[in-house]
């Protein structure tokens, strides 16, 4: 049982972890929007109330504060101010925003009140017993003092998430998109699963300080439910993003994606100039943006408009050759061959000559041009190998 706690401790430390970063640099453009930030909050101290539990920090945090269940506090305050960001990201997401603006301002207040009090509950009681993550909370509600303290704080997240129960579920049953319905009905399942843990703890509490109920099986089972409702809920807050992600449209757009990749390196490395933002490291260019489609668009018109600017530095023999090879099957291998000749061109380039064109593209389709020029860039890569040994040889020759 210790071993499954552990694997899911950290399958939700991760996934938190996971959905904060990916859903982070959307601030950047949207840090006026209320329900992206607090959704990030939201994963930010999920995560942290995971994180902090894991018995390779629990145990330095306990060194550096000198208190053996400060871990606790961390934990129980994290969980409050995610359970009011949740909140404030189901508001906005599903009332009008002048209303929204409204209820998240009574529900910020009311939280920040209750969170308040926790903490000077927290620090009259103390909770002193010591044990393991999984087993503390558990052996301290066995005192009187505590175990109000406890009760208090699964009202506060019990009435949140039910909340959120209601209103994700209302949401999901009035939209029509198929991703967004199915992460509000996650998010709501999620958020009812927390609704027994709340109801589980309470039903410990009664356990050890009444003699009508038995504590059962649920003593093992709490942190299983907890952990499964955190899953759903950062599935469901996530799934509207990555899911639609999942079509062959969408796989398409990621392999074109991927396969322009070395020709768009090659000819914005030589005239930087054509992109609008800066140019990803080529390992992170595997992860696919957020708005792939467009940045696919990006990336032809990028590379085009890259070939204008270098079309004066290529091989006129190239040119050449590609100009006889137009509409035959090999006309690929000779446009890479000639945007070859203009990269290498390129390191002494001081003006740029739009005279020539490599390629006319205005009587094709936006799907026919990717389709070209990934079979550009295709051969673009087998000749960059191509030569490379060539390279090789005679510098060994000349050794």
């Amino acid at each position: 049982m210790d071993l499954l706690f552990q694997w899911l401790s950290w399958a939700c430390a991760i996934s938190n972890l996971i959905a904060f970063c990916y859903k982070a640099p959307a601030l950047r453009k949207n840090a006026q929007r209320a329900a992206l930030v607090a959704l990030c909050t939201y994963f930010f101290f999920n995560g942290l109330s995971y994180w902090v539990d894991l018995e390779i920090f629990r145990g330095p945090l306990i060194e550096f504060f000198d208190y053996p269940n400060i871990t606790i506090i961390i934990v129980q305050v994290s969980v409050i101010v995610l359970t009011a960001a949740q909140q404030i990201s189901v508001v906005h997401l599903t009332l009008p925003p002048e209303q929204a603006k409204r209820v998240a301002r009574r529900q910020v207040t009311g939280f920040a009140v209750a969170l308040a009090v926790l903490i000077a509950l927290f620090v009259a009681v103390l909770p002193g017993k010591v044990a393991s993550a999984q087993e503390t909370v558990y052996l301290n509600i066995q005192d009187a003092d505590y175990a109000l303290y406890m009760s208090y704080y699964l009202a506060i997240c019990a009435v949140g998430r039910y909340q959120s129960v209601v209103f994700a579920a209302r949401y999901a049953r009035a939209i029509q998109e198929f991703w967004l319905r199915l992460g509000m009905r996650l998010v709501a399942g999620g958020s009812a699963l927390i609704l027994v843990y709340c109801a589980v703890r309470y039903w410990q509490i009664l356990a050890v300080h009444t003699p009508f109920v038995s504590t059962g099986p649920w003593k093992f089972l709490f942190w299983l439910i907890a952990d499964t409702g955190t899953l759903l809920q950062v599935l469901g807050w996530t799934i509207p993003s990555w899911g639609p992600r999942l079509s062959p449209a969408w796989l398409r757009n990621y392999r074109a994606y991927r396969g322009l990749a070395p020709l768009w390196h090659a000819v914005t490395q030589a005239a930087p100039e054509v992109t609008l933002e800066p140019t990803r490291h080529r390992l992170l260019d595997w992860i696919p943006p957020r708005d792939l489609e467009f940045r696919l668009y990006r990336r032809v018109i990028e590379i085009r408009d890259g070939q204008l600017l270098l079309s004066g530095l290529a091989d006129p023999i190239a040119v050449h050759r590609l100009e006889q090879a137009r509409r035959s099957e090999h006309e690929a291998m000779f446009e890479a061959a000639v945007l070859r000749s203009a990269v290498a061109g390129a390191a002494g380039r001081t003006a740029h000559d739009g005279s020539q064109s490599s390629r006319r593209t205005s009587d094709i389709s936006l799907p026919q041009e990717i389709h070209q020029l990934t079979r550009v860039s295709r051969a673009y890569r087998l000749l960059g190998s191509a030569q490379r040994p060539r390279a090789q040889g005679r510098r060994g020759f000349s050794g």
